[in-house]
């Protein structure tokens, strides 16, 4: 257990090919240029040769100095050339083990084992990158023996000793009956393994082809394809100017605008981008959590999904920090949502995916499976914003929409009369934001329920949450309106409510700052 272990000699590879990646743009933007090799003097030839040959030895000696030992009851990892570098890490620490395969590891067969532990950095606190999926699985499962272990020996020290007696008194009587039941009870012992094992394999939950489309259809996930359609211009824009002549995108305008209106053209423009947006968003899902699945392992939950990047996290349910259910403006109608949950990770901007697309009515039930600590309370119990709020929720932002159509107004002229439309349904969307607040407080639960633009609900158990917060300006505290935001640990934010009754937040402040206090 305590002999120094390495990483899979692929590391080497994966080191080069990392660093290929980050020049990748400017390689690809060189061969299109089309550059006349044969002019080339040979020593950038030869600079390029000696900085690839320098990269392997330096990808070779990082693999060769890293090892890392499994202990009785911590992980040691050691790495580093020039500077040596040694983390430990205790096994009841962890918080979650994660089994990933990146699309480099993919390309090489191997997996990549991550393991998170509360206050952690923005990387987990020990990554091995490179490990057979073997191995990988293998270490996974020694950590969470090894923790589980140490949580039995401690709980069950006070009770070994006083037992000792009694096992002194009746060893005489038992070794009769266990050497009749020795053989009928190994075999039995056997069955009942081999039994555990197979339901542990067996996927609890699953997402079929037509669930996933659905979930992607619906998702709106118009963020991540925005950021990814700016990425790929901006990646792009150099590829375009080879092909396409100069002004190519100037004279289309022109002549878009000579054959119809350019009120027809901006609609037609701005159709087609959230249409473009919306298939992006489509695949860009397909391609996260295709393969979704859960299995028990042991008293562990795994979570896997990802087609290019696959994925896999497995985690304690009593680690669960805080419970997250959305519903989109689509799913909304049709009764469906998706839950996360917020687990400790270095990546602390993301949740961990429990359900991609599952009906409202069943979170309860997908709950008492995997996360039973928490209840969803019939949102018919919610206490909501009071009236007098809803100027709070809608001034901020229809001065700004003001704003913004006055500007129009003023650089486009008559046409830009159009951003009027606006105003009608920021009205609207703040009239919804208002009316979906909601907080209640139940035994040892806060449940929070807000919109942005998906209707999110917060599950959040008292003993998770690190810090809770209210604030308010003078005119909200001339009205008794109050502000309340709690923050749990894993969270880079906070989880935030706004505009609600004084009095309806003020059994809440008590109720945490009474635990405080004690």
């Amino acid at each position: 257990m305590n002999e120094r272990r390495t990483l899979h000699p692929s590391f080497i590879l994966f080191g080069v090919l990392s660093v290929i990646r980050g020049f990748l743009p400017i390689i690809l933007i060189m061969l299109f240029k089309g550059i006349e090799w044969s002019e080339v003097e040979w020593y950038w030839f030869a600079g390029i040769g000696v900085a690839f040959l320098f990269i392997v030895l330096l990808c070779f000696l990082q693999w060769k100095r890293f090892g890392f030992w499994m202990e009785a009851d911590r992980l040691i990892i050691r790495q580093g050339v020039l500077f040596r570098e040694e983390k430990t890490i205790y096994y009841n620490r962890i918080h979650s083990v994660n089994v990933e395969q990146p699309f480099i590891q993919r390309i090489l067969g191997v997996a990549q084992l991550k393991i998170e532990t509360p206050g952690g950095n923005k990387k987990a606190d020990g990554i091995l990158h490179t490990l057979s999926m073997k191995d990988a699985n293998q270490i996974r499962e020694q950590l969470r023996n090894f923790a589980q272990g140490i949580e039995k020996s401690a709980g069950s020290e006070q009770d070994t000793v006083g037992s000792v007696v009694l096992n002194a008194v009746d060893e005489q009587q038992s070794m009769t009956l266990n050497h009749v039941h020795n053989v009928e009870g190994s075999s039995s012992q056997k069955e009942s393994n081999a039994t555990q094992l197979k339901k542990e394999s067996e996927p609890l939950l699953t997402l079929d082809a037509g669930k996933l489309f659905q979930a992607a259809a619906t998702s709106l996930n118009f963020g991540l394809a925005i950021a990814f359609i700016g990425g790929l211009y901006s990646f792009a824009d150099d590829f375009l100017k080879l092909f396409l002549p100069d002004h190519f995108f100037e004279d289309v305008v022109e002549d878009s605008t000579s054959m119809m209106s350019s009120s027809l053209l901006i609609t037609i423009v701005a159709i087609s981008v959230i249409l473009l947006a919306w298939l992006l968003s489509v695949v860009l899902y397909i391609l996260k959590y295709s393969g979704y699945a859960i299995r028990r392992d042991g008293k562990q939950i795994s979570v896997s999904y990802g087609l290019l990047e696959k994925k896999t996290v497995l985690f304690d349910p009593k680690n669960v920090q805080a419970v997250i259910t959305s519903e989109s403006l689509l799913r909304q109608p049709f009764g469906y949502a998706e839950v996360k949950l917020q687990v400790v990770s270095s990546d602390k901007q993301e949740q961990l995916m429990l359900h991609p697309f599952v009906k409202v009515s069943e979170i309860q039930s997908v709950l008492d499976q995997f996360v039973p600590q928490m209840v969803q309370h019939n949102k018919t119990d919610l206490v909501l914003s009071p009236r007098k709020a809803l100027a709070f929720y809608i001034r901020i932002p229809l001065l700004v929409a003001m704003l913004l159509c006055t500007g129009c107004i003023i650089y486009f002229g008559t046409v830009g009369a159009w951003s009027l439309l606006l105003l009608p349904l920021i009205v609207l969307w703040r009239i919804s934001c208002h009316r979906t607040a909601g907080l209640l407080l139940k035994g040892d639960q806060l449940t929070l329920r807000k919109r942005f633009i998906n209707r999110t609900t917060y599950y959040v158990r008292k003993p998770r949450i690190v810090t809770m917060k209210v604030k308010r300006s003078i005119a909200q505290r001339k009205r008794g309106i109050i502000s309340l935001s709690v923050h749990v640990l894993g969270s880079a934010l906070s989880y935030n409510l706004s505009y609600m009754n004084e009095k309806d937040v003020e059994p809440i402040w008590r109720w945490f700052s009474r635990r405080s206090a004690n």
